[in-house]
């Protein structure tokens, strides 16, 4: 698998448990933005956990149908393909049930051990880890119904590993997952926690394929052997 992208001079954060898919061999082309003739980058996937988080305590879960694309807080929001979106959620399905979980479909009457949400970036240097406010993005989903005092959009969600790895920029098209336990709900600080993180950096840019969106997204599930649903 082969994914053509390109290389532009611009900060970027370091960012832990590294898996380059594939490696290219060519050239990136030159262009009015500043572009540099450099080898042909690969997408790197990279996840993150809560270390403090007991994993093997998730057996079900629920998932949006949608793809969120995440706009910048200001400026114009740079359009990302969603050609693919129905693939990613579908691998994302596919990946969980392979590693023994059970997905709810009725969470208004059974409350699921966790939440998967899937997004894309629409802006360049995307900050992928600061609190915002999700209901307005995922609020409308069915998956939510578990809670009875009911969601709104003074909640924000969080990322208790963003404060080990500081700052975590991403280019736009970026595919993130996220893992969100349902026992992270804190009615007093009005947030829902991430547990774990998976996150493709530009994925969706450029030559993607089907198969370097499951590619990648597979290699998130390979590089996080704790996300087994125990007996």
């Amino acid at each position: 698998m082969t994914l053509t992208t390109k290389t532009r001079r611009r900060a970027r954060a370091f960012l832990p448990t590294i898996a380059l898919l594939a490696g290219a061999v060519g050239l990136a082309a030159c262009s009015k933005d500043d572009d540099v003739i450099a080898p042909i980058p690969t997408v790197a996937v990279t996840t993150f956990k809560d270390q403090s988080f007991n994993f093997t305590t998730l057996h079900t879960f629920a998932m949006p149908d949608t793809v969120v694309h995440f706009d910048p807080v200001t400026g114009t929001p740079l359009p990302v393909s969603r050609q693919f979106d129905q693939v990613a959620l579908n691998q994302v399905r596919v990946d969980l049930l392979a590693r023994g979980y059970t997905q709810i479909t009725e969470p208004s009457t059974v409350m699921p051990d966790f939440i998967v949400l899937v997004g894309a970036t629409a802006t360049q240097n995307f900050s992928a880890f600061t609190s915002f406010s999700w209901f307005s993005l995922w609020g409308s989903s069915p998956v939510w119904g578990w809670y009875a005092p009911g969601f709104d959009t003074s909640w924000g969600i969080v990322a208790p590993f963003a404060v080990t790895t500081g700052p975590v920029i991403v280019d736009r098209g970026t595919l993130i997952v996220d893992l969100v336990p349902t026992l992270s709900v804190n009615p007093l600080g009005k947030t829902i926690s991430t547990a774990w993180a998976g996150v493709a950096t530009a994925l969706l840019n450029d030559t993607v394929t089907s198969t370097t969106v499951t590619d990648a997204i597979n290699q998130m599930f390979a590089l996080s052997p704790y996300l087994t649903a125990t007996p």
